[in-house]
């Protein structure tokens, strides 16, 4: 158990040597730190409610926990694409589609935020 983990933490460390890969990593972080932002803002301004059914009833009585729920599968989604045994080209693609996809919940937040959507 404790060479698989040794395993995973080389191969993240690996995947972070690139810049490009450390880049992506970040705005997808960055993305999931906006997605929670504009979900607070929009929802404490009491014009909105959670649409995500795994989340809503968290949001509502726990909204810190239902953050750090978001937070840990964000974790665990780098982790994976990390972990990935993929040549460095597609990994670094697969990442950057993640990241990407992950910028539509904040956006969509903003836009509804500002009466636009």
């Amino acid at each position: 158990m404790a060479a698989r983990a040794r395993e995973r933490a080389m191969l993240m460390r690996d995947a972070l040597a690139w810049r490009d890969v450390r880049v992506v990593v970040a705005l997808f972080c960055a993305a999931q730190l906006l997605d929670g932002l504009t979900t607070y803002l929009a929802l404490s301004s009491h014009r909105f409610q959670e649409e995500n059914p795994l989340l809503s009833g968290v949001l509502d009585t726990h909204p810190l926990a239902a953050f750090g729920v978001k937070l840990a599968l964000a974790v665990v989604v780098v982790t994976v694409l990390l972990t990935l045994r993929l040549r460095w080209r597609l990994r670094l693609v697969v990442i950057s589609l993640f990241a990407v996809i992950s910028l539509v919940a904040p956006v969509e937040n903003l836009l509804r935020l500002t009466g636009v959507s």
